[in-house]
């Protein structure tokens, strides 16, 4: 079994508007919890950006850190477009609008690596309808 943590990589990892705490934050403590954290080398928390309200945060969990960085998950980035694509397929495909932090997970299906005989579980947690505008915007 493989664990894979879908991250938002905004405009690009390097743009400079990316959420991809797990290639670009540094161990710091945000909220109590030393973890991940997008921040200055001072300590000063970096502002993150990503189209998914729910992804555009500076840190990861402690938990998902430690399995990141211990080889047992795969940190896949995302970029808005990509999710977006993603979305715009399966609203198309299956009459499904997801919300923006599942269509970051549905696009990870695009890179990842696996058999026709693998068995993939995507949860598609949320509704689309509150991204609407959001959709609507960008489409």
């Amino acid at each position: 079994m493989r664990l894979i943590a879908v991250e938002a990589a905004g405009e690009g990892i390097h743009s400079g508007k990316s959420a991809a705490t797990s290639v670009l934050g540094t161990k710091g403590v945000i909220h109590g919890s030393r973890t991940l954290l997008m921040q200055t080398a001072d300590g000063q928390i970096v502002e993150p950006h990503s189209i998914s309200a729910g992804l555009d945060y500076p840190g990861i969990g402690p938990l998902h850190a430690h399995l990141i960085s211990s080889g047992r998950a795969e940190a896949i980035s995302i970029t808005d477009e990509e999710s977006l694509e993603a979305a715009l397929f399966l609203s198309r495909r299956e009459g499904i609008i997801p919300a923006l932090e599942s269509a970051h997970a549905l696009s990870a299906l695009r890179v990842m690596k696996y058999e026709p005989t693998d068995v993939l579980v995507l949860c598609l947690s949320g509704r689309g309808d509150k991204d609407l505008a959001t959709y609507m915007k960008h489409l």
